[in-house]
C-alpha cells in the first residue's frame, strides 16, 4: 500500500469524520473506505454507460464477476445490455 499526501476541503472532511463517528473507525480507515466507495461507483458508471465490460469492471476492483454484479445491483445498477442485444447474442449462438 502507498501513502499519499492531500488536501482535503472542509465538507469532505465532515464527511470523513460522519464515516469515523458512525462506523466507529479510524479516520484513515474512513478514508479509504470513501475512496473505494467512490472508485466503485465510477467503475459502475464506466460499466452502466457501456465503456467497459463487466469483465474489465470486475479486473479493476479486483473481484470476481458476481462479485462486480452484486455490487452493481446494490447500487442500483442492473446492465448495460438491452433486448436487441440479448436477440443479437442469442441469434449468434444459434447459428453454431
Amino acid at each position: 500500500m502507498k501513502t499519499k499526501s492531500l488536501r482535503i476541503p472542509e465538507d469532505i472532511m465532515h464527511a470523513i469524520e460522519l464515516v469515523e463517528r458512525e462506523e466507529k473507525i479510524e479516520e484513515s480507515t474512513a478514508i479509504r473506505k470513501l475512496i473505494r466507495i467512490g472508485f466503485e461507483t465510477y467503475i459502475g458508471s464506466l460499466y452502466k454507460h457501456g465503456n467497459i465490460t463487466l469483465r474489465e469492471a470486475a479486473r479493476l476492483m479486483n473481484v470476481s464477476q458476481t462479485e462486480a454484479m452484486d455490487i452493481f445491483l446494490d447500487a442500483g445498477i442492473k446492465g448495460n445490455l438491452d433486448a436487441s442485444d440479448v436477440l443479437v447474442s442469442l441469434e449468434r449462438f444459434a447459428l453454431k
